[in-house]
């Protein structure tokens, strides 16, 4: 009897979480393609309030890893980084880059931490990862082409993530990083890639993207997007964190949901500048 309420109480738990995430996409995806579709100031506003809840994710991992942070400084750097970019001010983005280096060596040069650069080099970190690899998706977005892009890299990133957990668990045997992440196998990995070749060379066909090859694209996509995965969740285990937040209700936290789309967008933006 205690081993079938026992059982029973672990279905209604596995129940719960999938109407969860269930309930959390029905309510997100709508929201996030409609804001993609429209662009402007919509998308900004989007991806500004992602990348804030991201920047506020990682900074409570890093502050488990290394200490306190100076976290309002992240978020004001974030904010003009993001709003340079909306301005489509590619040429300030440089400079103000620069000038988060030297703010934050500065701050940390006159603070009375003992591991100044410990603290310094964990913000610089977290303006990259959290401010400056989202603000590709910005730029991506205002290129002539960039809702298909966009919608491509979403397609391949997501291929890559399907392939990569069916492949994985039905024939998966050698594990991919068993360090970072056990249940990642090499053959799930490369089924990921392939079939975010596959796609991608579908969708730039049907949407005639010209993207010369488009099996190309789908193979740094696919790269991009477990490599984005493994680095994040590295980036939990030395924090010893199971997710990132807890703000998507069955998903976990903002980072858990981007942390692959946060290496495919830049190298989607990159290439398709260089295919012209």
């Amino acid at each position: 009897m205690g081993e079938y309420q026992e059982s029973k109480g672990v279905g209604l738990g596995l129940m719960s979480s999938l109407a969860k995430r269930v309930l959390t996409a029905v309510v997100f995806i709508p929201l996030v393609l409609g804001c993609l579709y429209w662009g402007g100031l919509a998308f900004f506003l989007l991806v500004l309030a992602v990348s804030l809840v991201a920047m506020f994710e990682l900074g409570a991992m890093l502050e488990e890893i290394g200490g306190p942070i100076a976290k309002p400084l992240l978020y004001v750097f974030s904010v003009s980084l993001l709003v340079a970019i909306y301005w489509q001010k590619e040429q300030v983005i440089p400079a103000l880059v620069f000038m988060v280096f030297l703010l934050i060596a500065t701050s940390e040069l006159i603070s009375p931490s003992v591991q100044p650069f410990r603290r310094g080099g964990l913000m610089l970190f977290a303006f990259y990862y959290g401010a400056f690899l989202p603000g590709h998706v910005l730029l991506l977005r205002s290129e002539p082409q960039g809702l298909a892009l966009l919608l491509l890299v979403l397609l391949g990133t997501w291929a890559t993530d399907t392939g990569a957990y069916f492949i994985g668990v039905r024939w998966g045997r050698h594990q991919l990083a068993p360090r970072i992440s056990p249940n990642k196998s090499v053959e799930g990995a490369c089924a990921g890639i392939l079939l975010a070749a596959l796609v991608t060379q579908y969708v730039n066909n049907r949407l005639q993207l010209g993207l010369l090859p488009g099996w190309l694209m789908g193979i740094g996509i696919g790269v991009a997007a477990a490599l984005g995965d493994l680095f994040e969740s590295a980036l939990k285990r030395e924090a010893g964190v199971k997710d990132s937040g807890w703000i998507l209700p069955g998903h976990g936290g903002v980072l858990d949901r981007i942390d692959s789309l946060l290496f495919s967008v830049p190298v989607v933006y990159y290439l398709a500048r260089w295919m012209g």
